[in-house]
């Protein structure tokens, strides 16, 4: 495989515009500077070449390169206008992937876009999303009405972006075991894999903890160092899950399509966004308080 480098001089914003301008794209050096910005290309490199001042500043080669392949992949798609954040997915795939193209200060804006974006979706996409999560958890005996209340406290968290995660714990609860009462012991039910099942609590406490590191991504309060170490542990445990996961995809029955392999880039990039923020979550001591949380409304619900 060559080397994203290869034949592919460093160069300033004009060099990378006129690159594209080759593909027919009409774009400015503003557009690079909106990349930037938004973590799709890193910021470039200070030249000091005069005594007193400095050349303009440059891009590397990689950076120069993945320009032109994102401006070409935007021409190819069917959409007239293809917003930023819809490929910023693309570059974290890529930092995941390796160290050669993506620097970790580019990654650190990627995220920051990304958390910023994250969950602002259609009310049909929210409504949809909220049946599939019932679907996976509501026992057959689950009443209409305790499903219509667990999708509503879902569809309110996810509208507002300030989820009520005790009211979402207890309406999924009820819908996974309707028949309890209160002070009797409930039939905890697992979703997926023989192995590796979970229940609506956990799945509560991965929603809760995945919010914060959200937000402190939006913010930016989460160092490059932090990162870089979180990233070096993901791609361990992304290679172990890959080493389980047929096994698991047999064991889930029907959700067997949450551990099928991707089958497009878009697909890839938003499995391993997804992988790589679970982890980031564990870097930052976030995972353990909301499961610690998730274990006291369980024990409050046999009150």
């Amino acid at each position: 495989m060559t080397s994203w480098a290869d034949e592919w001089p460093a160069g300033t914003a004009d060099a990378l515009v006129e690159d594209v301008r080759s593909l027919g794209a009409k774009v400015t050096p503003r557009t690079v500077t909106d990349y930037v910005e938004v973590g799709l290309l890193s910021p470039p490199l200070y030249r000091k070449t005069t005594q007193r001042g400095s050349d303009r500043r440059i891009y590397p080669p990689e950076q120069r390169r993945l320009f032109y392949e994102l401006t070409a992949a935007k021409l190819r798609s069917p959409i007239k206008r293809v917003p930023h954040r819809t490929m910023i997915p693309i570059i974290l795939f890529m930092w995941c992937m390796d160290d050669t193209v993506i620097p970790d200060i580019q990654a650190r804006r990627a995220l920051r876009a990304w958390a910023q974006n994250a969950g602002i979706n259609s009310h049909p996409h929210r409504r949809d999303t909220a049946k599939k999560v019932i679907k996976q958890f509501a026992h057959p005996l689950a009443t209409t009405g305790q499903r219509r209340i667990a999708q509503q406290w879902l569809l309110e968290g996810e509208s507002s972006r300030k989820p009520n995660f005790d009211a979402i714990a207890e309406a999924l609860s009820n819908i996974a075991s309707p028949w309890r009462s209160r002070g009797v012991p409930e039939i905890i039910r697992g979703i997926g894999p023989a192995d590796a099942p979970v229940t609506t609590d956990q799945v509560v406490a991965m929603w809760e903890f995945t919010l914060q590191v959200t937000q402190s991504l939006a913010l930016e309060t989460v160092p490059e160092h932090v990162l870089r170490r979180a990233l070096q542990e993901h791609r361990q445990y992304w290679q172990e899950y890959q080493n389980i996961r047929p096994k698991w995809e047999a064991q889930a029955g029907d959700m067997a399509d949450i551990f099928e392999l991707p089958t497009n880039q878009e697909q890839a990039a938003r499995q391993r966004v997804n992988g790589f923020i679970t982890v980031l979550g564990n870097t930052l001591d976030l995972a353990r308080p909301a499961f610690t949380r998730a274990e006291k409304r369980a024990r409050a619900r046999l009150r």
